[in-house]
């Protein structure tokens, strides 16, 4: 069917549209207009696909060329675009409430005719008089919109019916006839010129908004892919990371983030010198060249990655390229597991189950040793009484007398020994007092065991470091000193030419375990140190050196095999520990010994109690150890001062807040929660002039310097005698 045949058709159809416009027709509009509503896709809407602002620019200029106004209507009759709109219309029609009712479901109603009857375009007039075209706007098969140019009037005006519709709707009869007036009448040649543009531009319309839905179809797939993979990446523990060929970080998830120690705003382009180290930078670089030269991807290999706090992480890595859209290799893309607590407990199992089998290694050569001392007993009791029982009938003089005297003296030699196994088998089991190491120490100096090892080994020198504040121990007297002279017999046996042994003697509070050759627990201890500068132990024989008849000695002039292996059990039955280390520049054995507060009954005091006692003061003992705790305030309460406990600087700061005390005694490092020096520091903003003595099992630390700097007195090393804390209260509480 041609242009023409459509107008004369429309021309003819004319009286009876505008017929329908009345009655029963208004119901069905707007019945129509909501089911066309509802029948939008909300998630493409027209002016999210077509740029308005810039097509009305277009449609602007092209009124310039051809002067006709035109319009962009969604299906529910909202209008998204106007152009040069006819002043009928904007100044009278689209205003009034009614009329605009009118223009509203008359637009709606037509444009349904385009859904139902699958036109390219519909001719028609709206209920004001007017006449519109209208093309739909389809975007990917869906019908979005529609397209119009109008208004017009195909004839000359019915002046009569614009004159009642002016007195119906109270507009201005003049005003409203000569805006009318300004309506365009278009002929048929015009009328199909227009019709012709409405179909091409409505096409085109719908050209632009389907690229545009392509593209947002993309982008939102785009998004979709991007949001699944960013959710899979959030969720797994490993960290995911890619780089660029530099080694500079492109894009990681919020594991590698956890793992590196880095915040995610300095992660991204962050230099590989930050968390890899020479070492490790030149091991992960020789494993990325093999990936990008072979383009295999390469399974988890081992490194050390640097954390932002400097602490160091073992993690694996596996790894491959990543290209760009062309194919080109721009960089890696892997995963990062952190394996260092793996790693850590594998050791402490590996560890304990080797601390283990050499605790059992040593029970069972034990045994075998308590059965054969049992047996050389018997043998060595002829050998030993008899020679006494001879000698005692010879004269002096007598031939056989010196003979006698050596199978006497190996006898007793003897016998020592079968007591080192009787204490291998047995453990010691003796009775315990309080003892001073440095009076062990000073003993075994002046005895007749050292006199003849420095005969064995006259180039070696034995040197003391003995703390004169030590605390006591409670031991055996005869065991202990026998494990001063196997350590000072082995350290002289280690040196070749010539060298020194040094025996030390300190007090240790020790408030975390010390990881060693033994496992040192928290407590307090008086510790004996034998060190030599001699050869050293190797790690093989490092974990033998305390089973019995292992001895790397000359045999049959010092050495038995059975000195520390006595030194084992002699601190097994004191409740202490071994700790040993060893290199090229020589050994040492720490014997670690709980200390007690109990006195050696003929050791006093060097300066009376009643110099430094108190008068009822008030002191708040800040310590995170319990038994810490209970023995500061024992020892105060017997100096006659007053004492309160708190377990935490937190708890100390609140305490304070709602009463004062006299002096504060201060533990320096607790954990957790903050330190002695920080919670001085919130003290004295309460209290500006507290008095405080700080204790710590540590050296004197940067913390202890600046608690005292800020008003904190005396700094009391961990652990202490009664006399020292005494003293050091005393002299606080006078400043």
């Amino acid at each position: 069917m041609g242009l023409t045949e459509i107008y004369t058709k429309f021309i003819r159809r004319v009286p009876r549209l505008l017929r329908q416009q009345r009655g029963d027709i208004v119901v069905a509009k707007k019945q129509r207009g909501a089911e066309l509503a509802q029948r939008v896709d909300e998630q493409y809407k027209l002016e999210d696909l077509i740029n308005m602002d810039e097509l009305r620019g277009i449609l602007d200029d092209f009124y310039n060329i051809a002067p006709f106004a035109t319009a962009i209507l969604n299906l529910k009759g909202e209008v998204l675009l106007e152009s040069h709109w006819e002043p009928i219309c904007t100044q009278y029609h689209r205003v009034n409430p009614k009329t605009s009712t009118i223009c509203t479901e008359s637009d709606t109603h037509f444009f349904g005719k385009l859904i139902e009857d699958n036109e390219k375009y519909i001719l028609y007039s709206c209920g004001n008089g007017l006449y519109d075209a209208a093309s739909p706007i389809k975007i990917a098969g869906q019908h979005l919109g529609n397209f119009f140019i109008g208004q017009f009037l195909l004839e000359a005006p019915d002046d009569d019916f614009f004159r009642k519709q002016a007195q119906r709707y109270g507009f201005p009869q003049k005003e409203y006839l000569e805006a009318l007036a300004k309506v365009q009448i278009i002929p048929e040649k015009g009328l199909i010129n227009r019709l012709n543009f409405l179909c091409s531009f409505a096409g085109f319309l719908g050209n632009i908004g389907l690229k545009e839905f392509h593209r947002e179809r993309a982008e939102e797939a785009l998004r979709g892919n991007e949001e699944k993979y960013r959710t899979i990446l959030s969720s797994i523990e490993d960290g995911y990371f890619e780089v660029n060929q530099r080694g500079d970080i492109t894009y990681f998830n919020e594991a590698f983030s956890e793992i590196t120690g880095y915040p995610t705003d300095e992660l991204m382009g962050l230099k590989n010198d930050k968390y890899l180290d020479q070492e490790n930078r030149e091991k992960v670089f020789k494993k990325f060249n093999e990936v990008w030269k072979t383009g295999i991807p390469t399974k988890l290999f081992e490194y050390e990655l640097i954390r932002k706090n400097g602490e160091k992480r073992t993690v694996q890595t596996s790894a491959s390229l990543v290209a760009d859209g062309n194919g080109q290799k721009i960089g890696f893309r892997g995963i990062v597991r952190d394996v260092s607590d793996r790693k850590r407990m594998e050791k402490a199992l590996r560890e304990s189950e080797e601390k283990l089998a050499r605790s059992n290694k040593m029970e069972a050569l034990g045994l075998l040793a308590g059965g054969v001392a049992h047996d050389l007993n018997n043998v060595l009791s002829g050998i030993v009484s008899y020679p006494e029982l001879i000698l005692m009938d010879l004269p002096e003089d007598h031939k056989l007398r010196k003979p006698i005297e050596t199978m006497q003296e190996s006898g007793h030699r003897a016998a020592a020994i079968v007591e080192d196994l009787l204490t291998v088998a047995r453990g010691v089991a003796t009775t315990k007092e309080p003892l001073d190491l440095n009076d062990l120490v000073g003993d075994y100096l002046n005895s007749p065991e050292l006199n003849k090892l420095e005969q064995f080994h006259p180039t070696v020198t034995v040197k003391t470091h003995l703390d004169t504040d030590l605390l006591n121990i409670s031991g055996s007297h005869v065991h202990i000193r026998k494990v001063v002279m196997n350590l000072v017999s082995n350290a002289s046996e280690a040196i070749k030419d010539s060298g020194n042994v040094i025996i030390s003697t300190m007090n240790r509070y020790v408030d975390r375990p010390l990881m060693g050759y033994d496992d040192v627990n928290i407590g307090e201890y008086a510790v004996l140190s034998v060190s030599d500068d001699g050869f050293g132990i190797s790690s093989v024989d490092l974990e033998r050196i305390f089973e019995p008849f292992y001895t790397k000695k000359v045999m049959g002039r010092s050495g038995t095999g059975l000195g520390l292996a006595v030194v084992w059990n002699v601190m097994q039955d004191h409740k202490g520990y071994i700790n040993v280390t060893s290199d090229e520049r020589g050994s040492t054995f720490e014997m670690y010994f709980p200390i007690t507060r109990d006195e050696i009954s003929d050791k006093d005091l060097s300066i009376p109690i009643e110099d430094f006692k108190g008068n009822g003061e008030n002191i708040l003992v800040v310590d995170d150890v319990e038994n810490l705790r209970k023995i500061s305030c024992n020892m105060l309460d017997m100096l006659g001062y007053k004492t309160k406990t708190v377990s935490s600087g937190e708890e100390a700061v609140e305490y304070l807040k709602e009463h004062s005390v006299d002096l504060i005694l201060l533990d320096m490092i607790m954990d957790p929660g903050i330190n002695g020096r920080e919670t001085y520091e919130r003290i004295i903003k309460i209290h500006p002039n507290q008095k405080a003595v700080i204790i710590s099992g540590f050296a004197e630390s940067d913390e202890v310097k600046e608690a005292q700097k800020l008003g904190a007195g005396r700094y009391i090393k961990k652990p202490f005698t009664l006399e020292k804390i005494g003293l050091a209260v005393k002299e606080e509480l006078e400043e």
